[in-house]
């Protein structure tokens, strides 16, 4: 996937004979998301046309309102989910106010059309564009007659009878229901980090962890999960992640840190690698022991809990 990011429409590098575009901030990629996705790669295969997803490096309420929800994937996981769907182009707007002054009957003319020849525009029943909001679902509809593109509007998604949005999952997120943020995501909740150095203290009691680094994502309560990892030479690997203040070892721990420990393997040099944690049980609260014997006897229990849940054909 081809990413473009820009702070005006006037500096995409990209011009394109026609193509299938959608556009929204997509945070978590939820069902509601995939399903618009999917009718923009459908329509470019039928069209044979490139497929297009114009989003934005921080959320517009950031920037319009001074405050806006805690992300759930940071911009770069948010990317590597979007080329993960398929899609050939991501344009990454950095939204600012002066883009938000945008009128909308520019941002159709000069990037959608002008730029980029949109034949499709694939939307969310919820979508606006340029100053104001005023380009909703219907004024894009329209301008799709003026200017020769369809515009297709898709209906909002539901689990449970209930909507699927960023913000159900967020708050799913927030209060450790990983069952609900699951089924609204269709795959487990995930991390995104940077392993960084730790303390040595894991690999001192025979049991080597990767402490991670995380930015601008969506945490968990604190506790232990049976979780899987993708990185450099790991695929699904199954392990266990203690998100806490490590309180054995450090009774005035001022902010948590991620640890994770992937099961069976000694033999990983993970430092400065990129590693993606998918959370699948909560195993139990972060608690203080005596000393490292008791928990080194309780890692082991937590390991072997998360073998069983992570097993094939295990209900996690």
């Amino acid at each position: 996937m081809h990413r473009h990011p820009i702070a005006s429409i006037d500096e995409l590098d990209l011009t394109l004979p026609g193509c299938v575009a959608t556009l929204g901030v997509f945070d978590g990629l939820h069902l509601g998301h995939q399903t618009i996705l999917d009718r923009v790669l459908a329509a470019a295969r039928r069209r044979g046309l490139p497929s297009v997803c114009i989003t934005f490096g921080v959320h517009p309420k950031a920037v319009l309102l001074g405050e806006a929800p805690g992300q759930i994937h940071s911009l770069e996981h948010r990317l590597e989910l979007l080329e993960q769907a398929g899609l050939d182009h991501a344009i990454v707007v950095d939204f600012s106010k002066d883009f938000a002054r945008l009128e909308p009957e520019a941002f159709v003319e000069r990037l959608l059309v002008r730029q980029l020849g949109v034949r499709e525009l694939v939307i969310g029943h919820d979508t606006a564009i340029g100053r104001h909001r005023r380009g909703d679902a219907q004024f894009l509809a329209d301008a799709g007659q003026r200017f020769g593109f369809t515009t297709v509007a898709v209906g909002e998604v539901t689990v449970d009878g209930l909507p699927t949005s960023s913000t159900a999952v967020r708050r799913a997120i927030a209060t450790g229901d990983l069952v609900s943020a699951r089924r609204m995501l269709g795959r487990p909740v995930s991390l995104a980090g940077i392993v960084v150095n730790g303390d040595g203290r894991g690999a001192s009691i025979g049991v080597p962890t990767a402490n991670l680094a995380v930015e601008g994502e969506a945490f968990p309560p604190l506790g232990v999960y049976a979780v899987t990892v993708d990185g450099p030479g790991l695929h699904g690997a199954p392990a266990v992640m203690n998100y806490g203040l490590r309180p054995t070892f450090h009774q005035a721990a001022d902010h948590a840190v991620f640890e994770v420990h992937v099961l069976d393997r000694d033999d990983l040099q993970l430092n400065g690698q990129p590693m993606v944690v998918a959370l699948h049980s909560f195993l139990r609260r972060e608690q203080r022991f005596d000393g490292p014997d008791q928990l080194v006897a309780q890692i082991r229990q937590d390991a072997q809990r998360a073998r069983e849940l992570l097993a094939p054909g295990a209900q996690a």
